[in-house]
């Protein structure tokens, strides 16, 4: 039986909602602020699943607000008024749904022309039995551009492709073209081209089946899903990054990592696994010492886990290859080290804990009410049912039992995907907010033994909502080029979902091991990221490691340090999405959006306001092209050459331990000299580089510092607003909730031949700690 709610007669107003009501159903109109409105259709006798319910819920993190309105009823439309020049119509005969702006249509509006046979209605809900399927169908426009999804393959632009909307274990997946893979986040961002302008679109429904951005169809884009509720949010703005921001409103903010996550660790299955697994722990950390390469800790892969049959138990860990884990683990935390350890939530048949779990009901279930059994890696398994309170609080007992009372201070959730085949399952259709469930109570563990303090989870799979507890990876990439190349873009669509603390298998992780000119171009990439970790499982048996390439190595320890050095910009930067929701990352296609010469693919992108990075992804390269967006001036530190934007130049890329990158007019770039260990962000020797902007132009950026740890709820941080134009730098110590105990010094450093007029020098000193304001002139020298 088909469902869809047509034929509207009229409508009913309440301060939050507005409900119109017609054949089969109603569909209601909600406020979220003046920029964000769902939409959700309600059919007459039909109920969804209470499980459903909840699982949509959690996907969202904030509430709606008031909806005052103007509504008229017009001959063949109701018509809502709305700000900015916005309205909204609804169609009565069809239901049909059209948002507008200054008369432009921003979304809906009829499809094709009166010749092509599509359905009228925007949802059709097909019941069958006990089932639901829901398929919406949405005007195409000729040149519209979509991005977003997750971390799915290819290049950012999704138009002409349909994607799998469920997460799966992708080890050694193919970046440009392997669907589904790790996370399937149901929000895009819709670039209508003919208006320059964004919109965005969320489906709070936890078991959406596919996307399709005119792959079926030249004239519509469609979104299917299972069971509902039949919802979503459209989003209106200017600018990609107030989408984003709002996306993250609804969802909720990335939660804000420690600083030490930041920095460079270590990481490789082949430590784990071997029998040896604790001395290879600690020759990692004692040649990071010998080889002066800052190091923050370890993610500790699952070896620790393997018995003598080869499978992986959950909590416990292999005496033979670690006797006194308590002393070994404290022992590495007493020397500054933090480890963060992998756990997975399929619990095997021969789990020595199994049966006493089952007896607990702490297993998804199936039909029956029994433990499901489904495959994973090592055997069958049941998972646990992170929905079910009393499992998860066993699951928070058990993380500090075997963990956090032994010096562990990070949780690494992994193989978390749950692919359960089963679609009679209860669990089947809420699957998708499996990882994030599973990442809230490593949270709230976290939580429980420091609540002050800033948990550090680690998911590699995940859906909306995911960043309000975990931060996350692009899964098993492989040891190659390609997968440097669309890495890249797989982080960049992270972004736009709201997931900025991500990052990539530096070097790879499956395959065999790299070539030496592979791992220096990866590592150089990871130079601005926020994620700096080599990882790997190589079919030679050996990990992936700074040194593994003798005249590598100087060259890896430089660009490690690089990133250190940068640590103040990447940290503020870090700060300011967790605090707005806005990406850090952008493509310079919708950085610089009026610039028509910008590809979509173009390999090039901004990282946080300044930062133009140059990722060399191809091999054997001496050089790569860049284009200049017009309207700035970009500055190449490496020639201390100032460029006109609207230009193509050719840069020469040699691998000499320095990130490629250019500097955009108007920066603000915060560095460190004082490279070391990751102790706290009370930098105690900066310089701060400064390219004024052009004559008419401003540029501001906020420094922010705290000891690494503490919640910024709790306001124990420091932030200093910097302002400049082409005449004036200003700085303003905005907040001060962390005094320093020690004296510190501050360098400014005009680019460009700028100098100071006070002193016409280039540099000026200052205490950040005892100045609370500076003015200081700029000229030309």
């Amino acid at each position: 039986m088909k469902l869809t709610v047509k034929n509207i007669s009229g409508y009913k107003q309440t301060d939050k909602d507005i409900i119109f009501s017609g054949k089969g159903g109603k569909i209601i109109i909600s406020r979220w602020n003046d920029d964000i409105y769902r939409f959700s259709w309600r059919f007459d006798g039909i109920n969804i699943k209470d499980e459903v319910k909840k699982a949509s819920d959690f996907m969202i993190a904030s509430k709606q607000d008031d909806f005052p309105a103007d509504i008229k009823e017009k001959d063949e439309h109701f018509e809502i008024k709305l700000p900015s020049n916005r309205r909204i119509c609804i169609e009565k005969e069809s239901g049909l749904i059209s948002v507008y702006e200054k008369n432009k249509l921003l979304h809906g509006g009829i499809i094709g022309s009166k010749d092509l046979v599509v359905p009228s209605s925007p949802l059709r809900v097909i019941k069958k039995g006990d089932s639901l399927s829901a398929k919406y169908n949405f005007r195409l426009e000729k040149d519209d551009a979509f991005y977003g999804l997750g971390d799915k393959a290819g290049v950012p632009n999704r138009r002409g492709k349909r994607y799998q909307m469920f997460n799966r274990d992708a080890l050694g997946y193919d970046a440009e073209n392997s669907d589904p893979l790790y996370k399937s986040i149901p929000f895009f961002i819709r670039h209508i081209k003919e208006h320059n302008r964004y919109l965005g679109m969320f489906f709070p429904q936890p078991c959406i089946t596919a996307v399709d951005f005119g792959r079926e169809s030249p004239y519509y884009y469609s979104v299917s899903g299972d069971e509902g509720p039949f919802d979503y949010f459209i989003i209106i703005g200017k600018k990609l990054k107030d989408i984003v921001a709002n996306y993250a409103y609804i969802t909720g903010l990335p939660a804000l990592p420690p600083l030490y996550s930041f920095g460079f660790l270590g990481s490789s299955m082949n430590y784990l696994e071997a029998d040896d697994a604790q001395q290879r722990v600690l020759n990692f950390f004692e040649r990071t010492e010998k080889e002066d390469i800052p190091c923050e800790g370890m993610y500790f892969s699952s070896g620790y886990l393997k018995a003598a049959d080869g499978k992986r138990y959950a909590f416990l860990w292999n005496k033979d290859k670690f006797p006194d884990y308590h002393s070994f683990l404290t022992g590495l935390k007493q020397r500054g080290y933090h480890l963060i350890m992998n756990i997975k939530p399929g619990i095997l048949l021969s789990h020595p804990w199994y049966d006493e779990i089952a007896d607990k009901g702490y297993y998804i279930k199936d039909t029956t009410g029994k433990p499901y059994v489904e495959y994973f890696w090592g055997g069958a398994a049941s998972f646990m049912d992170f929905s079910n309170p009393d499992a998860a609080q066993w699951w928070k007992e058990s993380l500090k039992k075997y963990y956090f009372d032994h010096g562990c201070e990070g949780i690494w959730n992994d193989n978390n995907e749950i692919e359960l085949e089963d679609s009679e399952l209860p669990a089947y259709y809420t699957r998708s907010v499996y990882p994030v469930m599973m990442s809230k109570a490593s949270y709230e563990g976290l939580k429980t033994i420091a609540p002050d303090k800033r948990p550090y989870v680690y998911s590699r799979s995940g859906n909306a909502g995911l960043q309000r507890y975990a931060r996350t990876w692009t899964g098993d990439n492989c040891s190659d080029y390609k997968s440097l190349h669309y890495n890249q873009y797989m982080g960049l669509s992270l972004s736009l979902c709201s997931m900025p603390f991500h990052g990539h298998d530096i070097g790879g992780f499956f395959g065999d091991m790299p070539g030496e000119e592979l791992l220096i171009r990866s590592s150089e990439t990871a130079v601005f990221q926020m994620r700096f970790v080599i990882h790997s499982w190589n079919s030679e048996g050996e990990p992936t490691e700074p040194w593994t390439y003798k005249d590598a190595l100087p060259i890896i320890r430089s660009l490690i340090k690089e990133h250190y050095r940068f640590m103040p910009y990447i940290y503020s930067c870090a700060i300011r999405a967790s605090l707005t929701g806005e990406p850090v990352e952008s493509l310079l296609a919708h950085e610089f959006r009026k610039d028509s010469n910008i590809r979509d693919d173009d390999i090039n992108y901004m990282f946080g306001p300044f930062i133009l990075k140059l990722p060399v992804t191809s091999a054997n390269a001496h050089e790569t092209t860049v284009y200049l967006p017009k309207g700035e001036k970009w500055y190449d530190p490496r020639d201390n050459k100032l460029y006109a934007g609207g230009q193509t130049i050719q840069k020469n890329v040699p691998m000499d331990g320095k990130a490629h990158y250019m500097v955009r007019s108007g920066a603000i770039i915060p560095t460190w000299e004082n490279v070391s260990q990751l102790k706290n962000a009370l930098w105690d020797n900066l310089t701060i580089y400064l390219l004024p902007p052009d004559k008419d132009d401003t540029s501001e950026f906020s420094l922010y510092e705290d000891d690494g740890v503490t919640e910024l709820a709790l306001n124990k941080y420091n932030r200093f607003d910097f302002y400049m134009c082409n005449s004036i730098l200003k700085i303003k110590r905005k907040k001060y909730g962390l005094p320093s105990k020690k004296a510190r010094k501050a360098t400014l450093q005009l680019l460009d031949d700028y100098v100071f007029t006070e002193n016409n020098m280039s540099t000026f000193e200052y205490d950040p700690d005892s100045t609370k304001y500076i003015t200081l002139g700029i000229k030309k020298g």
